[in-house]
């Protein structure tokens, strides 16, 4: 498990270091064309013992995930469960996730202040209000099956 540390000053002038964790589940909506193309897309750039990816529909298979999200609007928002059972939401979520793809984890990380969320948060909901829409006018099929992941066989 790799994890970031972060060093704080307190205000005795001595650092101590904070350690975030940024592996963790993304869940997504298996019948949404988006969430389908996002995940294949991340499952094809981060290893799965970094990210794991579960449909919504499964979440309940997982003890751990189903009590961490249970009560929680699955069906509204993206949900990123992080090892350490923090869970983000929105576009909060989409980060964390992006933060694990080389390449662009310096974009997520750049986005991943207040001013970044104040301005990704109503872009987020704009498209997951109207996910289906775009979905269809970008022509992803709501059907699709998510590609083998790294390391894995179809």
């Amino acid at each position: 498990m790799l994890l970031v540390g972060i060093t704080l000053r307190r205000s005795s002038g001595r650092r101590r270091t904070a350690t975030i964790d940024r592996h963790g589940v993304l869940l997504y909506d298996a019948d949404c064309g988006i969430c389908l193309a996002t995940a294949g897309w991340l499952a094809s750039r981060v290893v799965p013992s970094r990210l794991g990816l579960l449909a919504l529909s499964e979440a309940a298979t997982d003890p751990r995930i189903e009590r961490l999200t249970r009560g929680r609007p699955l069906t509204t928002t993206i949900h990123f469960v992080c090892d350490d059972d923090t869970v983000l939401t929105g576009a909060r979520a989409v980060l964390a996730a992006v933060r694990l793809v080389p390449r662009w984890r310096f974009v997520a990380i750049a986005l991943d202040n207040p001013l970044g969320h104040a301005f990704l948060e109503p872009l987020y909901r704009q498209i997951a209000t109207h996910r289906r829409r775009i979905g269809r006018l970008l022509g992803l099929p709501v059907d699709c099956p998510l590609p083998p992941r790294k390391g894995e066989t179809a």
